[in-house]
């Protein structure tokens, strides 16, 4: 456990809140926390936190144990804005929807390195895009956005009268077998096996006054995460950051100018980083698009030359060459290969 200390972090108290309501189920949640090196008295500390890594490990150990197909849902309601520190503080003191949503797309990088927020206008609707960087159908990528989505949601709904009944909800992964608590939890306005995860909120949703608007507040709490966002672009998140924002839009794949452009040094700077942490820019990219084709082709009827070019390749023979070199395999072999595990690119 580290403490004051920001950036790809989760606050412990997410971890004592799913701890006291993992209690309720009769979980053994003192010994799960003993394999992490925690006790109740470490994660009810103050300012306390632990890497979004660990604590994602620490999730997939309750769902084994649990076996209640809604926990995350009932879970997430549990938590709130209020959980996420600084920046939830900040969303409270918005003055409307619109401007909390924008706060947590800029910030939500002080809370997790496994995600990545956008925003777009679309057809009456702002959507809030969402992307992960673990496997789209894993069970921690799904447990994750399960809670990211509910949290949200459930934030949202306080300041709309029909409880958020017009949000519409996409995700990029099959629909499960307990999609039906997607209807009860969310709305019945749920899609699967979309290309993008997404929350789309109407925009006469987003004027809604914030009862609790502090704009004197809201100043300083900005200036803070300024600060956080400041401290966590150092040398050892490098290569996390820029994984994220590689794989930001599906299909898009950014050059090191621009991505350097939105973390705020300059694409020199950016490969000296990543060169100090044994990387590099174009090892990302091919890293993103490996795990990318391979998702594709493992689940997926989408033909060789469609996958070549979601993964950005104008010539499908370049991409079974880079494909081959990437896992050992020839992107056909691959795909008969159910069991094919994606190899770290070269």
């Amino acid at each position: 456990m580290q403490k004051n200390v920001y950036g790809f972090y989760i606050p412990c108290s997410h971890v004592a809140i799913l701890s006291a309501y993992s209690q309720q189920y009769n979980i053994d949640i003192e010994s799960i926390l003993a394999k992490y090196n925690l006790t109740f008295s470490d994660i009810n500390t103050p300012n306390a936190i632990m890497t979004a890594s660990k604590y994602t490990e620490l999730l997939l150990d309750v769902d084994v144990a649990v076996h209640k197909h809604d926990f995350w849902f009932c879970f997430a309601k549990q938590l709130g804005f209020a959980t996420y520190g600084v920046l939830g503080q900040a969303m409270l003191s918005c003055k409307n929807l619109q401007q909390a949503i924008k706060l947590l797309v800029k910030y939500y990088q002080v809370l997790s390195c496994g995600s990545e927020l956008s925003c777009h206008d679309v057809d009456g609707f702002l959507s809030l895009n969402i992307y992960r960087q673990s496997a789209i159908e894993s069970r921690d990528s799904i447990i994750r956005s399960e809670l990211l989505v509910s949290t949200i949601k459930d934030g949202m709904s306080i300041l709309l009268p029909d409880q958020g009944e017009n949000l519409r909800f996409e995700f990029d992964y099959k629909k499960p077998n307990h999609h039906g608590f997607y209807h009860q939890y969310l709305n019945k306005n749920c899609i699967f096996s979309v290309k993008q995860s997404k929350i789309l909120i109407p925009t006469d949703y987003l004027n809604r006054v914030s009862l609790h608007a502090n704009p004197v507040m809201l100043k300083i709490l900005t200036k803070q995460l300024d600060q956080l966002l400041t401290d966590i672009q150092g040398p050892k998140l490098i290569a996390a950051q820029v994984r994220t924002l590689i794989a930001a839009i599906p299909g898009s794949y950014p050059k090191i100018e621009k991505v350097a452009q939105k973390i705020g040094i300059s694409p020199r700077t950016l490969s000296r980083r990543l060169n100090n942490n044994n990387t590099a820019f174009q090892r990302l990219v091919n890293e993103v698009k490996s795990q990318r084709a391979s998702h594709y082709l493992k689940t997926t009827n989408l033909s060789i030359e469609q996958v070549a070019t979601l993964t950005g390749f104008n010539d499908s023979a370049n991409f079974r060459r880079a494909f081959t070199v990437w896992t050992g395999m020839t992107p056909s072999q691959f795909r008969k290969d159910s069991s094919g595990t994606v190899i770290t690119s070269k």
